[in-house]
Order: structure tokens, then C-alpha cells, then sequence
């Protein structure tokens, strides 16, 4: 068996921490019906191979769809995803978290709203960034493992307001870090 590469390594530019105008915090200017070319061109023009939508508490199955579509035909790969805002600290914790659409999104099924939909039930608002969900971090390992789908975790700009580090410091940081699911799921870490 003979196999060829083009290369032997390839660096890639990514970007895990994406907005689209589905989020309220996200400015648009431009014509509704060029969004999807302009933020596809706008990822490329960047040099960005891969990206992951992370809207704030907020998954919108038809844009990123239509994103991945569009992003495909410039070899740009994008992944769903959503910037969680978790329980825990005086302010939460924004949490990257990043879903394998082969798992999350099967046979016309949007596991990913369902999982939303059950992290704020009872919560009024949550596309607003700092409405937290239900669960704290220890929580939500529990609730994602219990899914059984892949996902991993990126924490969002880990030393600013609502950040790990900010939220989440001191002891509690060393305690978390010992969780199984948490070395096993947390793969970066933002700034």
C-alpha cells in the first residue's frame, strides 16, 4: 500500500470563537441577503481554515447550515458550537463548548437546541451574554457526558469578567482541574 502526502504538516488558522448576527451582542451593517458570503469571505480574507460558531447561549441550526455550506466552498471547515454561559463565580463562566455535528446534529434531529432548551429551563432571557445557564461547570460535565455525544471545551477569554480564571480561581481551579471529565474535554483555553 502506497499512500502520498502533499505535505507533512500544515498549520492552520482557527478561530473557536465566532458571532453571527444571530447574536445580540454581533453588529451587522451590510444587506441581510450577503451575510452569509460576507462572513464567509470575511473568515477567508483572515485566512481562517477552521471556525466554530459560538453564539451566546444560542444555536441556530438553518444559519450554521447555510454557513458551513457556503464556508465548504472556500475549504473552510466549520463546526457548531455555543459560548455557555455557566453558573458559577459572582458572574458565570462564558464556556466554549464544541459539538461534533456527526453526534449532535443526526437524522434531521438538533440535539444541541434540546441540550440548550434543558440547561435553562425556567430561565427567562437567555440569549442575553450574561444569563446563566443552570448548571455550574461540575454540573454540566455530568449533563453533557450523560448525552454520550462528543463535544470538547474551549474556556472563553479565561482572565477577563466571566472568564475561568476570573470566576473560577484559587483552590476551586485546582479541584476542577482534577475532574476526569474536565481533563479529558477541556482542550483550550482563550487569551
Amino acid at each position: 500500500l502506497t499512500v502520498m502526502f502533499n505535505n507533512g504538516c500544515e498549520w492552520l488558522r482557527c478561530d473557536f470563537h465566532l458571532h453571527t448576527k444571530k447574536d445580540k451582542e454581533f453588529k451587522y451593517s451590510g444587506e441581510d441577503s450577503y451575510f452569509i458570503s460576507d462572513y464567509v469571505a470575511a473568515l477567508d480574507s483572515k485566512n481562517i481554515k477552521v471556525g466554530v460558531i459560538t453564539n451566546h447561549n444560542k444555536f441556530d441550526l438553518e444559519e450554521y447550515k447555510a454557513l458551513k455550506k457556503a464556508a465548504n466552498k472556500k475549504d473552510i471547515f466549520i463546526l457548531p458550537g455555543v459560548e455557555l454561559s455557566v453558573k458559577d463565580g459572582k458572574n458565570g463562566v462564558h464556556t466554549l463548548l464544541i459539538f461534533n455535528p456527526a453526534d449532535w446534529i443526526k437524522n434531521g434531529e438538533n440535539h444541541i437546541d434540546r441540550f440548550l432548551t434543558a440547561a435553562f429551563q425556567g430561565i427567562d432571557n437567555r440569549e442575553n451574554e450574561n444569563t446563566c445557564c443552570n448548571f455550574d461547570l461540575n454540573t454540566l460535565l455530568v449533563e453533557l457526558e450523560k448525552l454520550n455525544k462528543d463535544y470538547f471545551i474551549v474556556f472563553a477569554h479565561i482572565e477577563q469578567r466571566n472568564g475561568l480564571l476570573e470566576e473560577y480561581g484559587g483552590g476551586r481551579l485546582a479541584s476542577l482541574a482534577k475532574n476526569h471529565e474536565f481533563k479529558n474535554r477541556v482542550l483550550g483555553l482563550q487569551k
